[in-house]
Formats: structure tokens, C-alpha cells, sequence
């Protein structure tokens, strides 16, 4: 009997000390200022002022006496007042689509409009969107990606936010603002799993066909849970999530590429992009921004290697971002690099030799014009018209070259390249042709020379 009434004691017990962190999770806790009242306090935060003798009862508070500056008050988050807190498009690239919150009615998402409960937001192929919510959190809508928008609120004045969404296709990237309290709520659910934030950067994915999960954390920690796991993901970690089951443990998201050798100005496009293979990289994530709107995206693509050609996009001033993607498809740190694009640099107008020139000799000379902005000029020769096989590749700072390579008979092609004093080259001149052949006179010259002598 003594057994069983220490048991039921122990119990009680441990009923009381958890009770308060039970509710302490469902509740917000208010610091009073110089005189505060109770129905001051009902008034502004909670969802009737006749909340106050509640608000009295659930703190023991005496309203005989003034509240002391500094007291803390809990209250229930369901007696807070509550408004919807709509989310504004700040930027859109290429095809995307907003539904309405019953599915009947489809329209072209444009910037500035505002996206409410129930919305979903459908990106194309060449499609991006950053959405800012009320807090100043962001989230960047990758292309082929839906996202429904299942929660928007915020809780009157108290600072705090409900924000939750669902990816049910594609990939997301999101910065949230720090939260000022604890209560605050950040979450994307996908079929897979539910990932909670509370101020950090972070990405997620889904994909449907493989029904997994991929959450990558740059910045914070990133809390996934799925079947019951909850599963902590730092900064500088990744998981994968399956349909079904826990998540799989962190692993170590792949360092940025080296992006140094990529010039800082491009005067001509195309132009390609090149970069140090990264290790345990599988693919790269190729993005790209304005300078003056760092979080949009105007270009987004994938490739198997380390090299890109970048084709069209205006004079201006860009931010490249490239990441690797590992064997597991998570993707690891951005590599930023800012350069300008300036296609008004000149291209060079060739003199001679003229094009399609048949000549004996191999003492060639080349000559071109002189352009202003231009302090160097590149001479190529090569025996293919891509100039993959170079045979001269030569750089002078005056408008002419003699070549002092002995060319075999055969067809070659040049070109001149533009360099301004920064060592930024413009785009290639036209390309010429010309083919050296043996003088067919030469050994009828030899002849007639040798005919006297043979005769005598």
C-alpha cells in the first residue's frame, strides 16, 4: 500500500513540474510596463476586452493593487487577437501562375500583388518568384515549383507570426527574419515532411516522382520532422526525407566553388563561363541576379559540368551564383561572384591579309584598325574555323603582326581580339581565311635557269 501511494505521489509530481512547460508552449508570455491595467492589456492584445478577468484568474493577479512594472503575464495564444497578414510579390521572372484559394479561377502573377490563405503560386520552366511576408521573411520560388499559401496571420500587436506553406513540387529557398518571440511559427510541409525554422536560411525540395525531401541549411538550424522523428539540421547540413520514413541523418553540405578565374566584366555574349571542378560535386546549380536585387533571380540553370555559356542578358551589373549538388542531390554553399556586362567595347575591323588570300609565302603580315578603347590586340591562327587547334596565338600592343611561324601548305583561318587595360577582351572580329600552296612557277623558274648550262 505504502508502494503504491508513493507511486501515485511520484506521479503527481511529475504532472506539476511539466504542466507549466505543457502550457507554457500554447501560451505568450506579456511583460508589464508603467501603468499597464488588465483591461489596457485585453484591450490591445486579446480578442475581447471582457477577456480581462480571465487574463486576472489565469495569472492570480489582485486588481486591488497596481501592476509592478516588470510582471509577467501568460495568456492562452487562443485568446489573442488574430489578422490575416498577406504576403507581397516583389519580383517575378518568366511564366508563373496564381490560383485562387477554390481552384476556379487562374491569373498571371505580376509584381506588387498581394498573395492571401489559400493561394498557390505555380512557376514554369522559366519561372521564378520572391514572395516578402508580413515579418520581412522572404521566399524565393524556384522554376517548376507549386507552393499553396495554408496559413498567413499574426497575432495582433504582439509581434508574433503564423506562416506555414506547402511545397508540393519543386524548390524553395527562404530567409527568415529572426523572430522576436518564441511562439512565432515558421513551417514547409511537403508529402514528405515538415520542416519548423526559427530565424535562419535555409532550402527545401520535393519531388514527386522519388517522393523525397531535401532540406539544406545555410545559415540557423532547420528542425525536420517526419513519422514522429524530429531530426536537427545546423548550418552547413543537409537531409534527405522519404515518404514514409524518418528522416536520414546530416550530412555535410558541399564547400563553394572557386570562381576567381571568371572575369569581373564581359564585353561580349555569348560568353563562356568556366570553373575548378569541386569535389563529390554531381552537378552545379547556376544562378543569377541584379546587383540591386540580390534575392530575385533573372537566370536559373543546371549543368553536368564545370562550364557554362552565358548568352543574353543586357548591359548591367549582375551577382553569379553557382553551387554544387551532390551523389544524394543536395545542394551545398553559393560561390557569389559580381561582375558587370558591357557589350559597347569595339570589334576590331580587319585590313589584310583579304579574305580567302591564296599566296606562296609563310612571311605573312596581319593589320587591322586601330580602336580607342582598346590598349592590346590577340591574333589568332588557327587550322579549324572554331579555333579549337591554334597554331599562332599572339598578342601585341600595335595594330599589326608579322608572323615569324613557317605554315605548311593548307588552309588556315585568324581573327582579332579587342583588350582594354584591365585585360577584359571584347568579341572576336570576323574571321578571315587563307591557304598557303607551293609556288607552281617555282620549278619552272629552276628549269629555264639550268637549261643554258645544259646545253653548253
Amino acid at each position: 500500500m505504502k508502494t503504491s501511494s508513493k507511486l501515485i505521489f511520484t506521479l503527481l509530481i511529475s504532472l506539476f513540474i511539466l504542466s507549466p512547460s505543457i502550457s507554457s508552449a500554447e501560451e505568450w508570455t506579456y511583460t508589464t510596463r508603467p501603468n499597464d491595467t488588465l483591461w489596457d492589456i485585453s484591450q490591445k492584445y486579446l480578442k475581447s476586452v471582457t477577456y480581462w478577468e480571465r487574463l486576472q484568474q489565469h495569472n492570480s493577479v489582485d486588481i486591488a493593487k497596481n501592476l509592478a512594472p516588470g510582471t509577467r503575464l501568460r495568456i492562452p495564444l487562443e485568446w489573442l487577437k488574430t489578422k490575416a497578414a498577406d504576403a507581397t510579390v516583389v519580383s517575378i521572372t518568366g511564366n508563373v501562375e496564381l490560383t485562387s484559394s477554390d481552384s476556379t479561377e487562374t491569373e498571371i502573377l505580376s509584381s506588387k500583388r498581394s498573395i492571401s490563405i489559400g493561394n498557390k503560386i505555380i512557376t514554369r520552366e522559366n519561372g521564378s518568384a520572391l514572395i516578402q511576408f508580413a515579418d520581412g521573411s522572404t521566399l524565393l520560388i524556384q522554376k517548376n515549383s507549386q507552393v499553396l499559401f495554408d496559413t498567413l496571420s499574426s497575432y495582433g500587436q504582439t509581434g508574433m507570426v503564423d506562416t506555414r506553406l506547402r511545397l508540393q513540387q519543386g524548390r524553395v529557398e527562404t530567409s527568415v527574419t529572426p523572430m522576436r518571440n518564441t511562439r512565432s511559427r515558421y513551417e514547409i510541409t511537403t508529402p514528405a515532411a515538415v520542416a519548423a525554422v526559427r530565424g535562419t536560411q535555409f532550402r527545401i525540395a520535393y519531388e514527386n516522382k522519388q517522393q523525397t525531401m531535401a532540406s539544406e541549411v545555410v545559415k540557423g538550424e532547420v528542425n525536420v520532422a517526419a513519422e514522429g522523428i524530429e531530426q536537427t539540421v545546423k548550418k552547413g547540413f543537409g537531409t534527405i526525407t522519404e515518404k514514409g520514413k524518418a528522416p536520414q541523418p546530416p550530412v555535410k553540405l558541399l564547400t563553394k566553388p572557386d570562381l576567381n578565374k571568371i572575369p569581373t566584366e564581359l564585353k561580349y555574349l555569348p560568353f563562356r563561363l568556366n570553373w575548378p571542378a569541386l569535389e563529390n560535386a554531381k552537378q552545379y546549380r547556376i544562378q543569377i541576379s541584379s546587383a540591386d536585387q540580390l534575392d530575385a533571380l533573372i537566370f536559373e540553370s543546371t549543368q553536368n559540368s564545370e562550364q557554362f555559356i552565358l548568352k543574353d542578358l543586357d548591359n548591367g551589373e549582375y551577382v553569379l551564383r553557382i553551387r554544387g549538388v551532390d551523389e544524394n542531390g543536395l545542394e551545398g554553399f553559393n560561390a557569389d561572384h559580381s561582375f558587370t556586362i558591357n557589350t559597347d567595347f569595339p570589334v576590331v575591323t580587319l585590313i589584310s591579309p583579304a579574305d580567302k588570300l591564296e599566296t606562296s609565302t609563310d612571311k605573312l603580315t596581319f593589320k587591322w584598325q586601330i580602336e580607342k578603347k582598346a590598349t592590346s590586340y590577340q591574333l589568332q591562327v588557327a587550322i579549324d574555323n572554331e579555333f579549337n587547334n591554334l597554331i599562332i596565338d599572339e598578342i601585341s600592343s600595335k595594330n599589326t603582326i608579322t608572323i615569324k611561324e613557317i605554315l605548311q601548305d593548307g588552309e588556315y583561318y585568324w581573327r582579332i581580339t579587342a583588350i582594354d587595360n584591365n585585360g577584359n577582351k571584347g568579341k572576336h572580329s570576323q574571321i578571315r581565311e587563307f591557304s598557303i600552296k607551293e609556288n607552281k612557277y617555282e620549278g619552272l623558274l629552276l628549269l629555264l635557269y639550268f637549261i643554258p648550262a645544259i646545253l653548253l
